[in-house]
């Protein structure tokens, strides 16, 4: 029997090839390799926009949105809870889609968040236990899945105190097979001072899911700019990801933008801007590094200048999602988003595959 020689060369050419073909495969293999999971897609319908009833209905059939958030419950001024539950018309749709509600708790309340009133009502144990005794029992008289806790612009001293909440929250919620997620403001590092009260770590060890809210880069009383920019957040998903499990984090991502005269800006619905260009007659420009779109306009001597995000938008930042191995993408809002928006999301809640 002949035996064919080695050449050493050869086999150590070989070796280098498959060497350097093992590495590509890694390097690449958020986009040629996913996980074996999909992702999965939230939205937050809020309570006050009628067209969000409309979205839902293309966002479940077009979009394969699996969780649904209403803005349902608001902690008013006194501490107590201002409810403003959909429908049941949009209740019914939800459960016949199969999509789980984890309605959203927020402390939004005469025009702006309320920190220092969820600072104090935590920093009084007797109130805090009365407080999320009956955040449950809301819960559970209404047949919810979970809670979606979105307590904004707390202050840095109110952190211990919110976590402790959050904790107890958790166990109680957990007793009756439900879940927690909350919403977080986006930092893109530990040396970041927004959000300070929000821990990434402590709350991603407690919560089932942590939205990580990646918008609002520029927001209504900011300079005119990206509401958020993709470069802006990579860098807020890969902090998040030092801290958080990937299988709990949610990439919060934006549907509108604003229209800004100076510092001030109103907010409008990706459909509502381009209704806007259309009107006076401005051609929307697509800026690649921040992944928006922008125009401007003068109206009445005053110089207007418009961001705001679409479903190409979204495409780009879903794919830091998949990249990412993120357990999915949680949308803001329901109402006024590009109609694109929807066949977007389905296909990157379904690219993900068997590897």
């Amino acid at each position: 029997m002949t035996r064919h020689r080695r050449d050493p060369l050869l086999w150590a050419g070989v070796a280098v090839a498959v060497v350097l073909l093992v590495v590509g495969a890694v390097a690449l293999r958020p986009r040629l390799f996913p996980s074996a999971q999909p992702l999965v897609a939230a939205a937050w319908l809020p309570a006050w926009d009628d067209r969000a009833a409309t979205s839902l209905d293309r966002a479940l059939t077009e979009g394969g949105l699996t969780e649904v958030s209403p803005t349902w419950a608001t902690v008013s001024p006194d501490g107590t809870f201002a409810v403003t539950p959909p429908t049941p018309a949009v209740l019914d749709t939800i459960e016949a889609a199969g999509a789980e509600l984890i309605p959203t708790v927020q402390n939004f309340a005469d025009g702006e968040w309320q920190g220092e009133l969820i600072a104090d009502l935590l920093a009084d144990r007797t109130r805090a236990q009365a407080h999320r005794a009956a955040l449950v029992d809301l819960a559970l008289a209404n047949d919810w899945d979970g809670v979606d806790v979105d307590y904004e612009s707390l202050p840095p001293t109110a952190g211990p105190q919110f976590t402790d909440f959050l904790r107890a929250l958790a166990d109680d919620l957990h007793g009756h097979d439900m879940v927690l997620t909350v919403a977080v403001p986006a930092r893109d590092s530990d040396e970041d001072r927004n959000g300070l009260a929000y821990s990434y770590q402590v709350i991603g060890q407690i919560a089932d899911q942590v939205r990580v809210m990646t918008y609002d880069h520029s927001w209504d009383s900011s300079d005119a700019g990206p509401v958020a920019p993709a470069d802006w957040v990579e860098d807020v998903v890969a902090h998040a990801v030092d801290e958080v499990p990937a299988e709990k984090l949610m990439l919060g991502l934006a549907t509108y933008g604003y229209d800004w005269v100076g510092q001030e800006g109103r907010n409008l619905g990706a459909a509502d801007a381009v209704a806007l260009a259309e009107q006076v007659g401005a051609r929307p420009r697509w800026d690649d590094e921040a992944a928006a779109w922008t125009f401007d306009y003068d109206r009445d001597g005053e110089q207007h200048t418009v961001w705001y995000e679409d479903a190409r938008s979204l495409e780009r930042k879903q794919e830091i999602a998949v990249a990412h191995d993120l357990r999915g993408v949680a949308i803001w809002s329901l109402g006024g988003e590009d109609p694109q928006v929807w066949p977007t999301v389905a296909t990157a809640t379904s690219t993900r595959v068997q590897s």
